[in-house]
Formats: structure tokens, sequence, C-alpha cells
């Protein structure tokens, strides 16, 4: 067994692509809307399943960035006073 470490690439159009959609909550819901109709076509429920999982995960990640967004404007205005 290889005790090796495996390496991702830090920078590319993929990298980036997916750096853009983590910081945007309307793209991760445009993403779980997708995984949740890709869903519907899984023939294997345990694939259908994971897919609506991965949605979910995904709007809770939305949820979490903008509340942390929503956060961080209250702090500024509260600063500003």
């Amino acid at each position: 067994m290889s005790t090796r470490r495996k390496t991702v690439p830090r920078s590319g159009m993929a990298t980036r692509a997916i750096l853009d959609v983590a910081h945007s909550p309307d793209k991760l819901r445009k993403l779980a809307s997708w995984y949740r109709a890709f869903a519907e076509h899984a023939g294997n429920p345990v694939i259908w399943e994971s897919r609506l999982l991965t949605a979910e995960s995904l709007e809770a990640e939305a949820e979490h960035i903008e509340a942390e967004l929503a956060a961080a404007r209250r702090g500024s205005r509260i600063g500003e006073l």
C-alpha cells in the first residue's frame, strides 16, 4: 500500500469554477436543482438518494453563506454608526 498523497491541481478552469460556485448561494441553489432533476433519472435507489443528499447539502451550504453575508453586513452597519 502506498502512502504517497494525491495532489489536486490548485489552478485551472475546473478549480476556479468550483470556487466560483462555492461562494455563490444562487449558483449553489441552481446546482442543487440540477441534482434533484438528475436524481429522477437514476435507475438505482442508492444513486437517487445520493443525488438528493447532495442537493440538500448544496442548499444547506447556500443558506450558510447567506447567513454569513447577512451577519457581515449587520456588523459593518453597526461599525458605521
